[in-house]
């Protein structure tokens, strides 16, 4: 792995506990740092940029790490991680859902939505991971949810498949010239979306039964084919798909879902994207919105600024929370 490297001790000060911030930022994009105990505070990245990939070796430990809604705003692109835990386990917060990652599991993450990170266990934590963009698992699959995970110690060939390779890609990735590891990448990204996505393994339980899981997913993608009706609702949802209401709230919430918070993330994650592209410069936010199902511009700002900590219109002019006025006008 090309170098970019960073340690910290637990006997550091604060101003090394500022770098590792900084260090932690510049890997992954804003973070906030809470710290535990000052005797157990420790942590090291090392991680290597490969075109629009991103290889992490992250180990960290008595602290807190912290994605606010702010820290969003500042992101340049949405983007994922998908990882393989070494030490642990780590506690995930996002969306008012609670993870739990640990050796043993592989996950894939949006990193581009408020989420806290706890480290937990003796030695931290610790995982491998590659970054990518967003569009590199949607032009695969549209239906990208915000957190997958699949065991890789239960005897599932398609978990020890992705340990496997993440684990070869890893002890080669020095080796690898850019077009191999832009290659071997893609692979992976292929076998992420094939098992996890696709297979919806990341919203099933161990109770859900292969048919609540066909039915959670007929849903959820009718969900996203009707984003655009104002009127969608779980009795809209429930009719479209043959199911009863009751019937339809209680498969979402085996997987961890509700039918109205979901239309709306996926509403405001389709207005985001909207916003930041080019070619839908030249129409208005209240055009946006209406098209992505808001029936009112004001309640659509609202919303948006609440989950992603910046309003429609300061998102496309390219605000960043904490910047005066002449700062934002020279960037």
């Amino acid at each position: 792995m090309s170098d970019t490297e960073f340690a910290i001790s637990a006997s550091a000060g604060a101003d090394r506990r500022d770098e590792w911030r900084a260090a932690l930022s510049d890997a992954f994009g804003p973070f906030e740092v809470h710290g535990g105990r000052p005797d157990n505070f420790a942590g090291h990245v090392r991680y290597a940029r490969r075109g629009s990939l991103q290889f992490n070796d992250l180990h960290y430990q008595g602290q807190k790490l912290e994605r606010t809604a702010g820290n969003v705003s500042r992101l340049d692109q949405e983007f994922y991680t998908f990882g393989l835990p070494l030490a642990g386990p780590l506690a995930v917060r996002q969306q008012g859902r609670e993870f739990q990652v640990e050796p043993g599991c592989v996950y894939l993450m949006n990193q581009s939505l408020p989420y806290q990170a706890t480290a937990q266990g003796d030695s931290g934590y610790r995982s491998l991971s590659v970054s990518f963009p967003r569009s590199a698992l949607s032009q695969r699959d549209s239906r990208i949810g915000a957190f997958y995970k699949l065991r890789v110690d239960d005897g599932s060939p398609r978990g020890a498949l992705l340990a496997s390779y993440m684990d070869h890609l890893f002890k080669g990735v020095d080796g690898w010239s850019d077009v191999e590891a832009a290659e071997l990448g893609e692979r992976l990204i292929d076998l992420i979306v094939l098992f996890l996505v696709q297979s919806g393994q990341g919203h099933a339980s161990e109770s859900d039964s292969s048919v609540t899981v066909a039915h959670r997913q007929r849903a959820l993608a009718y969900i996203r084919q009707h984003l655009a009706d104002p009127a969608l609702s779980p009795q809209h949802v429930a009719q479209g798909c043959g199911v009863s209401v009751a019937y339809l709230h209680r498969i979402l919430r085996a997987g961890g879902l509700s039918a109205e918070s979901y239309i709306f993330e996926q509403r405001l994650d389709r207005s985001r994207e909207l916003l930041l592209n080019p070619q839908h410069r030249h129409r208005s936010i209240a055009e946006l919105a209406y098209q992505v199902g808001f029936s009112h511009p004001s309640h659509f700002s609202r919303l948006f600024k609440r989950r992603f900590g910046v309003t429609p219109r300061d998102l496309r002019a390219g605000f960043q929370p904490g910047l005066s006025g002449a700062d934002q006008q020279q960037g």
